[in-house]
C-alpha cells in the first residue's frame, strides 16, 4: 500500500505512513472495527484520530446544498410546513423526536425531506439521509441505504446489533448528526428499526428512544410489507415497523 502512495505522489515517508493507516482504518471501520484495537497507532499519534476522517464523513461534509432544495422551504403547503416546523423545533432546541410521515405516493413526501435536509445542512450541521431501497436513495441528496449507513446486518436472525464501533469515526459522525431521515421505512422489518434504536442509545449513552436523536421515518403503509420468508399473514404483520415503534414508545 505504501509503494502505491509513493508511486503516485511526492509524499514524505511519514505522510505515506499516515495515508496507509488512514486507509486501513477506513477498511476496519467498514467492518465495524477500530484501528485502535490492533495497536497500529501509537499513543503519541494523538492527532491521528482528529485528522483521520473516513470517506463517509468527508462525503457528508462536502455535500453542497442545492438552491432548489433551499427554495423548497418557502414552497411548502400548509400541512407540509406544519410538519417542517415541528421537526425543526425539535432539532434546534436539542430535543428528541421520532416522527412518521405517512402518505400515498404522489403527495410529495420527498419535498419535506429535501427541505429539512437543506435547512439543517445550510446551517452547517450534519443530516443523514437513508432509505430501505437502494433506488430510493437517489431521490435524497447524499442518500445511502440504511444497512450501508448504520451497518445493520442483512440477516437480522443472526443478531440485530449494528456493527459500529463506539470509537470509530462513523460513530462520531452519527453522534454529531442533527437529523436522520429514513425513506421507505414501512418496507423495512421492524427489527431493523429496533437495531437502529439500540445503536443510537448505545452511541449517545441514553435510554431515550433513538438515543434522544431526531429521526424521521417516511413511506406508504399501503405498499409492500416487509418480506418474511415462509411467513404467514400474522408473522408478516408482526414484522412491520409500526409494531416495533409502538413498543419502543411504550418502553
Amino acid at each position: 500500500m505504501s509503494v502505491d502512495f509513493l508511486r503516485c505522489s511526492d509524499l514524505t515517508p511519514r505522510e505515506v505512513r499516515k495515508k496507509v493507516l488512514q486507509q486501513i482504518s477506513g477498511f476496519l471501520e467498514s467492518m465495524g472495527k477500530s484501528i485502535a484495537s490492533f495497536g497500529l497507532v501509537s499513543n503519541d499519534l494523538s492527532s491521528f484520530d482528529v485528522e483521520n476522517q473516513t470517506s463517509e464523513w468527508l462525503a457528508e461534509r462536502s455535500i453542497i446544498v442545492r438552491e432548489e432544495d433551499l427554495n423548497a422551504i418557502s414552497l411548502l403547503n400548509e400541512k407540509q410546513r406544519h410538519a417542517f416546523e415541528i421537526i425543526s423545533h425539535r432539532i434546534y432546541e436539542n430535543k428528541s423526536g421520532a416522527f412518521l410521515v405517512d402518505g400515498p405516493g404522489g403527495i410529495e413526501k420527498s419535498f419535506i425531506y429535501r427541505a429539512l435536509l437543506a435547512d439543517v445542512r445550510s446551517k452547517g450541521y450534519l443530516a443523514l439521509a437513508i432509505a430501505t431501497l437502494g433506488i430510493a436513495t437517489s431521490i435524497l441528496l447524499g442518500g445511502r441505504t440504511a444497512h450501508s449507513r448504520f451497518k445493520i446486518p442483512i440477516d437480522l436472525s443472526e443478531g440485530r446489533a449494528c456493527r459500529v464501533s463506539k470509537q470509530s469515526s462513523l460513530a462520531a459522525m452519527i453522534r454529531e448528526s442533527k437529523l436522520t431521515i429514513w425513506d421507505e421505512a414501512p418496507m423495512s422489518k421492524g427489527s431493523a428499526i429496533e437495531a437502529l434504536n439500540d445503536l443510537l442509545q448505545d452511541l449517545m449513552n441514553s435510554s431515550e428512544i433513538f438515543g434522544a436523536k431526531v429521526v424521521v421515518f417516511g413511506g406508504d403503509f399501503r405498499q409492500t410489507f416487509p418480506v418474511v420468508i415462509r411467513g404467514n399473514q400474522s408473522e408478516t404483520i408482526n414484522a412491520c415497523m409500526i409494531n416495533y415503534l409502538r413498543l419502543l414508545m411504550l418502553a
